[in-house]
Parts: C-alpha cells; sequence; structure tokens
C-alpha cells in the first residue's frame, strides 16, 4: 500500500502525464481493480478491457480526484462504474460469448471455486448488486447510485442473490 503522501504526490503527477507516476500507480493497483472488474463482469477478457480503460483515462479522470478517501478506495469506484458500463454495454448488443474464457489466477480453495461458479450463475443485475455489497463492501445507498436503481430494490436484489446462492451451493 503506498503512504497517502506519496499516493497523492503521484496522483498529481500521473494527472499531469507523468508515464512513471502512471506506471507506478498501475503497478500498486492494477491487481485491485482487475479484481474488482473480473468479480462484477465474470470473464477475465473484459476485465482486461476494463482495466486497460481506468488506467488509459486514469491522468483525466485523476483531475476530479477530490482526495477525500484513498487513491485506491476512489479507483475501485472507478474501476466498478467502468465495469457496470461494459456490463450495460455487453447487454444492449445482446453479445453471445464464444468459446469458454479461462480466467488466468492462482489456485483457490474448492469452496471458493464453488462460490465463484456459483456466482457466475447469477444474472448480472443480482451478481453485481451481491459483489458490491458483500465483496466491495458498498452500501445499498451507493450501490443504487452505481445501478442506478433505488436503495429497496438494490435489498431486494441481494436478498434474491442470496437465495440463490444458497439454493445453488446447497445442491453440492
Amino acid at each position: 500500500m503506498i503512504e497517502t503522501n506519496r499516493e497523492g504526490r503521484l496522483a498529481r503527477r500521473a494527472a499531469a502525464g507523468d508515464r512513471e507516476a502512471l506506471r507506478a500507480l498501475y503497478e500498486e493497483y492494477s491487481d485491485m481493480v482487475f479484481a474488482v472488474a473480473y468479480r462484477l463482469t465474470d470473464s477475465s477478457p473484459d476485465a482486461r478491457d476494463v482495466l486497460q480503460d481506468v488506467f488509459v483515462y486514469l491522468p483525466t479522470a485523476l483531475k476530479s480526484f477530490d482526495q477525500r478517501s484513498s487513491l485506491g478506495t476512489w479507483l475501485r469506484v472507478v474501476a466498478t462504474r467502468q465495469a457496470l458500463q461494459l456490463i450495460r454495454a455487453r447487454q444492449r448488443r445482446r453479445e453471445i460469448p464464444i468459446g469458454d474464457d479461462v480466467p488466468t489466477r492462482p489456485p483457490h480453495a474448492l469452496d471458493t471455486i464453488a462460490l465463484e461458479r456459483a456466482l457466475a450463475t447469477l444474472s448480472d443485475k443480482l451478481r453485481a448488486v451481491i459483489i458490491l455489497k458483500e465483496i466491495e463492501g458498498y452500501s445499498h445507498k451507493e450501490i443504487s447510485n452505481f445501478l442506478e436503481i433505488t436503495p429497496t430494490a438494490s435489498a431486494a436484489r441481494l436478498c434474491r442473490a442470496r437465495a440463490s446462492l444458497r439454493a445453488t451451493l446447497g445442491e453440492r
């Protein structure tokens, strides 16, 4: 984790176009951005697209970074919004995936793999809410802003997602 002062300096330098500062931010935060994007999109290629988009536009986006939260927290929000935008675009185009998406990630415990598979069975709407709430820790109010739904709809989707996961994981 980058110390706060260094983080602020790197953010200012990257916003001014300093490639070395941008590289340092990429090295520090790319894994986290990829993880958020992968959880939301359930696709390594889509997560890589989100990662690329976040860092390509980061110098411009950093100009609106107000430093009220840590850069990591802010980048999580940026990555979440970018992933949700990609999901919406995919839904509008009604893409049909060709072939299996084989994620490249380190081996996990069987329970984690089972949970990831169960999450993949959820609709995009339910998966987005459960990941944003349970994994990323956002409130229903924040989720409602990201997804452009009401906090009540967010809570209802979370309830349906949990029930679906219980049913899927209970079948094992």
